[in-house]
């Protein structure tokens, strides 16, 4: 895995990676955008989608609609450490899910290797290296 970063603008950051490019801006009280997407938005949007992938396999394995399927993370942060406290994922199941697989959509959304990476840190390396 690699993703390459550089500064286009003093307020910009993009990285990109396989051919997608993102952008986020500096926090507001740094001269940044207070619209523009910042790192924890896009670690919330990765946790999302990694544990979409785990809820939409299982409603498909037992052909359960995905009509109005999906799921909400939110996410609280700390004031002091500006870390993440709290993080609810709900998931939205049809009208008519069985009961009877409500722990096991949970369980399965819970296999999602981003969540399993945020309670395991990794080994860092860094290097500076020249241009």
């Amino acid at each position: 895995m690699r993703v390459d970063v550089c500064f286009p603008a003093s307020t910009k950051i993009q990285a990109s990676s396989k051919g997608l490019v993102l952008e986020i801006g500096l926090p507001p009280d740094r001269g940044g955008d207070p619209e523009a997407l910042g790192p924890f938005d896009l670690l919330l949007c990765s946790l999302a989608l990694c544990t979409g992938y785990h809820v939409l396999s299982f409603l498909e394995e037992r052909g359960i609609s995905l009509a109005e399927a999906g799921l909400c993370v939110e996410a609280e942060r700390s004031a002091d450490s500006h870390l993440l406290d709290t993080v609810s994922v709900k998931i939205r199941v049809p009208a008519d899910f069985p009961q009877k697989y409500s722990d096991a959509i949970v369980l399965a959304a819970g296999h999602c290797l981003v969540k399993a990476q945020l309670g395991q840190q990794p080994d860092f390396r860094m290097s500076v290296v020249p241009a």
